[in-house]
């Protein structure tokens, strides 16, 4: 409700959508009237519109469109032309507090219509809406050109319409179809004043809503990364795409960029203009700095739009992380609910154009196989909140449901009655636990310090070789023939659980040489940087040999000097173990 008051005169429209919608009602000697006219017509409601600064009037109603009022009757037989400033300059208006047969009377004007672009990702791009008799709706296609879109440009302050009739632009929309056949000739202040069809007569559906795209539409992609939120920044600026300088990119503008594009947390930002190809055209962006907080990247403080200091070599690039993805409620973890989180918040997927191909895409993802099924809608109890993603159409070959092309994230026609459920064909496997892996690193270096230990027997026997062969001992070669099948490349790789080296092979080395086991690969003969682990495992006393094991969680390694083998890495379970004494040294613990 709005008046317009002063000592003796107020007026204004009440019961109405708006200040600018209702039954007319005057102020006088201190009480509110109703004002009552059987003639009231189009050019007193233009009156009554302009005095409350309200435009100009649509339509002129009696008061059965506001209800009733009570009120007492203030004013009788109004007559305007329709030029006036205040219904009280009208030459028949006069207060007049008797009633009389007259009815009513109420005005709906311009103002109180709004205009809006919607889904487009700013207030200058998007679906065409309009708010008229309580809700908004949109404009069929019929007869739209460029000329009906500068109109919406225009009284919207977005400048000039670079773009119309732009196909799955802003998703689908519900409600009322309020105008069709519009035909502007692109002078009017505001849509409504165009002809067009009477409101809310049609023959569209939603398919065939309106949507425009202005110069003063401000819209930033990622390009040639591969995906969605990777890639040369981009932002569309004045009806052109330009690139961004990353001159002055750091941390808090990249995190702004990820967070405007509705992708995950910042990965990384890329310096280098070659991976991801120098862009073309403008350089719009230059010099920013940005606090994180902002929610686009031109909310930020930066040079005027397109100057700078830069060229094409140092286009910024940013790698931004893929919406979380998991599935809930189900009777496992690959089964249930697809959810993703945005904005700090799980939220569902409708199943609109969902098929077989976007929940391989889920479980591809999940690390869960193939799908298996996925019905059309949730067979679990609905869920609450937001509903993220609407219209998906991957290919099946992503490897991220936010790769596969969709309504923009929070836009959809849907309730959760639509919740997307899959099954998917394998269960997720829990990673190995920090210690197992730990183990098994330690073996696979324990392993290559003793080959490292055959290679050095090797090398001091052949030494002996040459005096043995002087000395006409021509079967030497032999010995080796056992130690070389233990080398990598031989039965190491055939190996699953143990890896071990006969003994026999030794003892045979140390006879023919006179050179003793210990002497081949003593301590200080080892490569430098062999650990001490392994250090210990070289016995001193080849004829006494210190039997020793390591138990680690999923796997022992044991060294065992016995007849049959100089050393035995075998896969088991457990605490480490020297010479009997069980030690209870963590396994990712040096041994020495």
């Amino acid at each position: 409700m709005f008046c317009i008051i002063d000592e003796i005169w107020s007026l204004r429209l009440s019961n109405g959508g708006s200040r600018c919608d209702g039954r007319v009602e005057v102020y006088d000697n201190g009480r509110w009237g109703r004002v009552q006219d059987s003639a009231w017509n189009i050019n007193d409601s233009n009156v009554v519109c302009r005095e409350l600064g309200c435009g100009s009037a649509i339509f002129a109603y009696n008061s059965s469109r506001y209800g009733e009022s009570e009120l007492p009757v203030w004013v009788n037989h109004v007559h305007c032309e329709g030029n006036e400033s205040q219904l009280r300059n009208c030459s028949t208006f006069t207060l007049n507090q008797t009633s009389s047969d007259s009815i009513g009377v109420g005005v709906l004007c311009s103002d109180h219509l709004q205009l809006r672009l919607s889904g487009g990702g700013s207030t200058c791009a998007g679906r065409v809406e309009i708010y008229y008799n309580g809700s908004w709706g949109t404009v069929c296609d019929d007869s739209w050109d460029l000329d009906d879109a500068n109109v919406v440009c225009g009284q919207l302050g977005c400048g000039y319409a670079v773009e119309d009739k732009i196909p799955g632009f802003c998703g689908r929309s519900k409600g009322q179809i309020w105008l069709d056949e519009v035909r502007c000739s692109g002078n009017e202040s505001y849509l409504w004043n165009c002809p067009s069809a009477p409101w809310g007569r049609h023959d569209c559906s939603h398919k065939e809503d309106v949507t425009v795209k202005c110069s003063e539409h401000k819209e930033m992609r990622l390009v040639n990364g591969g995906r969605r939120c990777e890639g040369r920044v981009e932002v569309w600026y004045n009806g052109t795409w330009g690139t961004v300088c990353s001159e002055k990119l750091y941390r808090e503008e990249a995190e702004v960029i990820c967070k405007q594009l509705e992708c995950g947390p910042l990965a990384y930002i890329e310096y280098r203009a070659w991976i991801y190809g120098q862009g073309s055209g403008p350089i719009w962006i230059d010099e920013m700095k940005c606090s994180s907080h902002e929610s686009a990247l031109w909310q930020c403080q930066f040079d005027p739009w397109g100057k700078h200091n830069c060229d094409h070599r140092e286009d910024a690039g940013v790698s931004c992380k893929d919406l979380q993805l998991r599935v809930d409620g189900g009777s496992n973890n690959c089964s249930g609910r697809v959810e993703i989180l945005f904005n700090n918040s799980w939220g569902t997927v409708c199943d609109d154009s969902w098929g077989l191909a976007d929940a391989n895409v889920v479980c591809r993802q999940l690390g869960c196989g193939s799908a298996l099924w996925t019905p059309g809608a949730a067979t679990i109890a609905p869920a609450s909140g937001d509903i993220w993603l609407d219209e998906v159409k991957c290919t099946g070959r992503e490897s991220f449901l936010s790769r596969c092309p969709s309504s923009p994230l929070g836009q959809h026609d849907c309730d959760h009655k639509e919740d997307v459920f899959v099954t998917c064909s394998e269960l997720r496997k829990k990673p190995p636990s920090t210690a197992v892996v730990v183990c098994t690193t330690l073996g696979i270096l324990l392993i290559a310090e003793f080959v490292a230990l055959v290679i050095i027997a090797r090398r001091q026997s052949a030494r002996r070789d040459a005096e043995l062969r002087a000395r006409g001992f021509g079967f030497y070669e032999a010995i080796y023939e056992e130690i070389d099948d233990t080398l990598p490349g031989n039965k190491f790789s055939q190996m699953d659980d143990s890896i071990s080296g006969s003994i026999d092979s030794m003892n045979q080395i140390e006879y023919y040489t006179s050179d003793p086991l210990g002497c081949a690969h003593s301590t200080s003969e080892l490569p430098e940087g062999t650990s001490s682990s392994v250090r210990d495992l070289v016995p001193d006393d080849h004829d006494d040999p210190e039997s020793k094991a390591i138990d680690c969680p999923g796997g022992q390694f044991s060294t065992d000097g016995g007849a049959d083998d100089l050393l035995m890495l075998t896969v088991a379970g457990g605490d480490v173990d020297i010479g009997g004494e069980s030690s209870m040294i963590p396994c990712f613990q040096s041994l020495a």
